[in-house]
């Protein structure tokens, strides 16, 4: 082999490795590309599943923020009704405290304006009368306290009754009495007990006027009132008697005595029992004879203090004086018994000062009035026929 030769093959060889090592280097490089490649395409997978996980949050997210939105939602509207109701009731209030204008007029006349009076009239039973001789006359017998015993002569309520009834009128009415009994047995230290409605009307019935002596014995001496009114009541024929007339003022009331006995109904130290009592004991004894009842009127007095006591409001425990009132209303309705509610229907508050002396005695026109109106609802005087 020639050196010529030689150098060709030599420098054959030396390309061959030169091709070699760039096959090599080639290589390596692609290998370097797919790593590069493999490491990107595990770094681009990583953010896809980052991106996942995002969404879902996102979703989580989303949710909390309409829930939050919705209560607060809620709450607004909870404030804003809250709000209005304060608002209106606000409103509400300053409206009612400013107030409107009634028409009323403190000033005005208001005698108008009446209150229906409680009034019960009854007729006697024409039974009752079967087999008595109407004699003409009408024969009134009145028992009672003030209202009859304060004047005796013509502008008394007696005579006034007599007068515009065209009656025989007997005053046996006593000063000072009551309805009710103060004791429950009669003792010389209270002699009133004896004049009594109850124990007057037992005497009446009984014929027996021994108790009543004794007792007017003790008490005449300061009021001859008590004699005269004694002596009347035992010159009465009640077989010729038609009509009994009773009123009695707010004495006892003034004397602070019980109304009534729930578990007695004819207990004599109440106001209820004592008249219940006696009504039926002039029903059994003279069926024959009317009653009628006459309430008291409005009252009012002064008391140990000098304090004027109203009987419209004052309370002593057992009621003010329409309690008094109401329950005569409903003690002479139960035993079918006429009464005259003056208490509403005659002499009221505001007529008090012109009708009433000492704020509850009857003056010329108080018994003017209650005589007037006795004879218009009993006798029907003036009444159109």
């Amino acid at each position: 082999m020639t050196d010529k030769d030689r150098m060709e093959q030599s420098g054959e060889i030396d390309e061959f490795w030169e091709l070699d090592e760039a096959s090599d280097t080639a290589a390596q490089k692609g290998s370097g590309k797919r790593q590069e490649g493999q490491d990107t395409v595990g770094r681009k997978a990583s953010p896809h599943s980052t991106a996942s996980r995002r969404g879902v949050s996102g979703k989580n997210t989303g949710r909390r923020r309409k829930r939050k939105n919705t209560e607060t939602y809620v709450h607004y509207i909870i404030a804003a009704v809250l709000a209005a109701m304060l608002i209106f009731a606000v409103v509400k209030l300053v409206v009612w405290n400013i107030g409107k204008d009634s028409g009323y007029d403190p000033n005005a006349d208001s005698s108008e304006f009446e209150v229906e009076a409680l009034d019960y009239i009854q007729p006697l039973d024409p039974e009752l009368l079967k087999g008595r001789e109407d004699d003409g006359v009408n024969t009134i017998v009145c028992l009672g306290n003030h209202p009859f015993s304060d004047e005796r002569g013509k502008d008394g309520l007696a005579e006034l009754i007599a007068e515009k009834c065209d009656a025989t009128v007997y005053n046996g009415a006593f000063p000072d009495s009551y309805i009710s009994m103060k004791n429950t047995e009669y003792t010389d230290s209270y002699p009133q007990d004896a004049l009594s409605l109850y124990l007057v009307t037992a005497s009446i019935c009984g014929g027996n006027f021994d108790l009543m002596e004794h007792a007017v014995d003790l008490l005449s001496e300061s009021d001859k009132a008590y004699r005269e009114a004694l002596d009347t009541l035992k010159s009465v024929d009640f077989s010729k008697v038609d009509m009994i007339v009773i009123m009695y003022d707010l004495n006892d009331y003034m004397d602070k005595r019980p109304v009534m006995d729930e578990n007695n109904d004819i207990n004599l130290l109440t106001w209820n029992g004592a008249l219940n009592a006696s009504l039926q004991e002039i029903q059994k004894t003279y069926p024959y004879i009317r009653l009628v009842v006459l309430s008291p009127s409005y009252g009012q007095f002064e008391d140990g203090g000098g304090k004027m006591v109203n009987g419209d409001t004052e309370d002593f425990g057992n009621g003010v004086l329409p309690d008094y009132v109401l329950h005569e209303i409903d003690v002479a309705m139960a035993n079918g018994v006429s009464i005259l509610d003056n208490y509403y229907g005659t002499i009221n508050e505001d007529e008090a000062k012109n009708c009433l002396t000492d704020g509850y005695r009857l003056n010329k026109k108080g018994r003017e009035k209650v005589a007037g109106r006795f004879a218009k609802e009993i006798f029907h005087v003036g009444e159109e026929k």
